[in-house]
């Protein structure tokens, strides 16, 4: 079973996330999506993530699921997340969110580490709210917050942990725009598959931090964090999080 679509119309590929209903990240989705850009056709230069027809762009990480897993397995499915966000980060091709529900922790993650990010105007939520669950962030997550929406605004969305309907995501600079209907994305597909991938990959390179030891999380610092998620209260607290199947 395929947890990705994917469909490609000239030089643009959408890749929506298929894991009914919430679109929650496990590993298999996240291998897949891994072989995916391991694997992009080489003419293409626009790639847009999708929830599909979802209600959620993504929920996030499966917390029910993780909570089931050894200490070992949720490492590797973390690591998989974060690997995945800087191979999006650090893509040549122009890269969109499609945010076409809620996208919030995990599924924010992804969206934030695209090029562009494009919100469905209606009462769809985007957080990373993992400090109301008694959760931490990484570095690589956290710089790239940075760098889209500057200090100020990178510690209301982190240490404020709301869940941010457009308008306000838009002020905070974690979404760029946002959009009514399907309509919205034709004029951009078809400007951004005129441009030739060469010199896309030229300019990311130099808009991009050169700092790209920012984006090294350590391991020691996944550990920590991995402690923050077997302390007690903050079980407690993942246990109530529920996902209709």
């Amino acid at each position: 079973m395929s947890f990705i679509e994917v469909k490609q119309v000239d030089k643009s590929v959408e890749v929506s996330f298929a894991r009914s209903p919430v679109n929650a990240l496990n590993l298999p989705l996240l291998i897949e999506l891994h072989n995916f850009l391991d694997n992009i056709p080489a003419s293409t230069n626009l790639i847009i993530f999708s929830g599909g027809n979802s209600k959620f762009f993504s929920f996030g990480l499966d917390i029910p699921e993780l909570l089931e897993k050894s200490r070992n397995e949720v490492k590797e499915i973390i690591i998989s997340l974060l690997d995945l966000c800087k191979k999006i980060y650090l893509l040549d091709q122009i890269t969109i969110a499609k945010i076409n529900g809620h996208a919030t922790g995990g599924g924010c993650m992804i969206a934030l580490s695209t090029d562009f990010r494009f919100m469905i105007n209606n009462k769809s939520k985007i957080a990373l709210n993992e400090i109301n669950i008694g959760l931490s962030l990484f570095e690589s997550t956290i710089e790239i917050l940075k760098e889209v929406v500057g200090n100020k605004n990178a510690k209301e969305i982190l240490l404020g942990g709301k869940l941010l309907n457009v308008d306000q995501a838009i002020n905070l600079s974690l979404v760029d725009t946002k959009y009514d209907d399907e309509n919205f994305f034709s004029n951009i597909i078809e400007d951004f598959s005129k441009k030739d991938l060469n010199i896309i990959k030229d300019m990311k390179d130099k808009i991009r931090s050169k700092n790209k030891s920012t984006l090294i999380d350590k391991d020691d610092s996944i550990e920590k964090f991995l402690d923050i998620f077997y302390i007690n209260e903050t079980q407690e607290k993942l246990k109530k999080i529920k996902i209709k199947k």
